[in-house]
């Protein structure tokens, strides 16, 4: 028989939303309501839709690759195109038969149309088409600078600032103008500071604004608000609830490996009240996304983290710490290569013995997106507005304090996009290293201010390509590992994750 397993959900979304985690992240599937990949602005992976191809002219797609899992199954892949999926010793001998005769079975040519559809396949032309553009205006509104926390690696000055309602009214007029201007059909806000939740009064106020004004103007309205997780009372969660927004709590580790990065104001321990604030959103229906910075001070605890977070079901994403001129106290965050990726690996290993249902590959290596194809790592300098409490714009959250337009401004966008001076968010076609990787449209080539940190260019490789392109081909066979968890009987598949 010939087995074809790939995640079938991620044909079938039951909703696009507004993602939380790293930041600038934006468009995201779900797989059984459960969000998944906590990824930039950029549209969503879609299976080639070109007409299928007689069979007889189908063959392996040029830059196919595949790694093998154990005897009888192997994971397939096109880097920067194709959906990963599982094949059996049959489906691989059927590729390598390629291509078909007159007269083969129905079941091969069925496997074959499959094949195509993931993007495995071609009929001769193994170009890589450049992702289309995203759909999704996303917003970050800073609507307090207070907080109680002092993470070593955040770029907020601290403050007791916040927005005022008008401000944050005519922030949202701002962001729906630049959307109906620009022809994006959906618009995403994400409440930041600070610590949002400190004022959910002003948070409230302003997202029924916007659900009235999406409303009027008929766009799609996404939400969420970031929080450190330690303020979140019974009625803060059963607001966030009522509002129907997403919830983002950031949590580095377990006890010391989070207190090490993210202390509370006065040097104490934030974890306790962290993981509490988790537990109590559980409770309130609420299934946050937990985002996880990883610095030279966590990365031995990310084992721990991984596995309570995945027995309790909750979705998370990986970011490794970049350095910057704001608020924090950043001496020795950033860890060696070696060091992080054997840290990212024995995360790995726990993954494999507990894979989730929903896929990972686009929250398990910083800003790359193994999922769907995108030209540029976050959606900063082309699809974002980031919106102080003052009104003012900025291209990222990480240049806060160097706004170049205002939300008076006709077309706040097209200032961003125009400007050459501040930082450039260049396309991945346009980085010296990254043009003809193979990697490319899954990478995008990283942070881009990272990048000109450690290069002083923007057009340059990003300083943690070597742990990229190292921990690919892991994230691929965690993939497969994870697909064949849910496809076959559990004894099986414990015998394969020990090899």
């Amino acid at each position: 028989m010939i087995d074809v397993i790939w995640d079938q959900a991620h044909h079938t979304p039951c909703s696009l939303a507004v993602s939380l985690a790293n930041d600038c992240r934006s468009a995201t599937i779900f797989q059984d309501c459960r969000p998944l990949a906590l990824q930039d602005c950029h549209p969503l992976w879609q299976p080639p839709r070109r007409p299928t191809p007689p069979t007889q002219s189908l063959r392996p797609h040029g830059m196919l690759r595949t790694l093998p899992l154990d005897d009888e199954f192997q994971v397939a892949f096109v880097p920067s195109y194709s959906q990963i999926a599982v094949l059996n010793r049959e489906a691989s001998q059927l590729l390598e038969r390629l291509p078909l005769r007159a007269g083969d079975s129905i079941e091969e040519q069925e496997a074959i149309k499959q094949l195509f559809a993931l993007g495995l396949l071609n009929d001769g032309n193994n170009a890589i088409p450049v992702p289309e553009a995203p759909q999704v205006l996303v917003a970050w509104l800073q609507l307090t600078n207070a907080c109680n926390l002092r993470c070593g690696y955040c770029y907020i000055q601290k403050s007791g600032e916040s927005m005022s309602v008008a401000t944050a009214q005519n922030a949202v007029d701002a962001v729906i103008r630049t959307a109906l201007q620009h022809g994006y059909p959906v618009i995403a806000l994400k409440y930041a500071g600070g610590e949002a939740s400190l004022r959910m009064d002003l948070v409230e106020q302003t997202h029924r604004y916007a659900q009235a004004q999406a409303a009027r103007y008929e766009l799609g309205l996404q939400a969420g608000l970031l929080s450190n997780g330690t303020t979140l009372t019974p009625r803060r969660l059963d607001r966030i609830a009522s509002l129907g927004l997403r919830l983002m709590i950031s949590l580095d580790g377990m006890a010391a490996d989070n207190d090490r990065n993210r202390p509370t104001i006065g040097g104490g321990s934030s974890s306790g009240t962290v993981i509490a604030g988790i537990e109590r959103a559980l409770v309130a229906g609420i299934t946050p996304d937990i985002a996880i910075t990883v610095t030279s001070a966590s990365v031995d605890g990310l084992p721990d983290l991984l596995a309570w977070l995945l027995n309790r079901n909750l979705p998370f994403s990986i970011s490794f710490y970049r350095e910057h001129s704001g608020g924090g106290t950043t001496h020795n965050l950033r860890a060696d290569e070696q060091k992080l990726i054997t840290g990212m690996r024995r995360a790995y290993a726990v993954i494999a013995r507990h894979p989730p249902r929903w896929s990972l590959t686009s929250t398990l290596l910083d800003r790359a997106d193994l999922s769907r194809a995108h030209r540029r790592t976050c959606a900063v300098g082309e699809n974002y507005l980031v919106i102080d409490h003052h009104g003012q714009v900025a291209k990222c959250q990480m240049t806060l304090d160097q706004p170049i337009s205002h939300i008076r401004a006709a077309n706040p966008l097209d200032v961003i996009r125009l400007d050459q001076i501040g930082m450039r968010n260049l396309a991945v076609e346009e980085k010296e290293g990254c043009c003809t990787c193979d990697w490319r449209y899954w990478c995008a080539g990283g942070c881009a201010i990272a990048t000109y940190r450690a290069s002083g260019s923007y057009d340059a490789r990003s300083p943690n390509c070597t742990i990229y392109q190292s921990l690919y081909p892991d994230v691929i066979r965690l993939e497969g590992l994870r697909l064949l968890h849910w496809h076959l009987p559990h004894d099986l598949i414990d015998d394969i994750t020990r090899m």
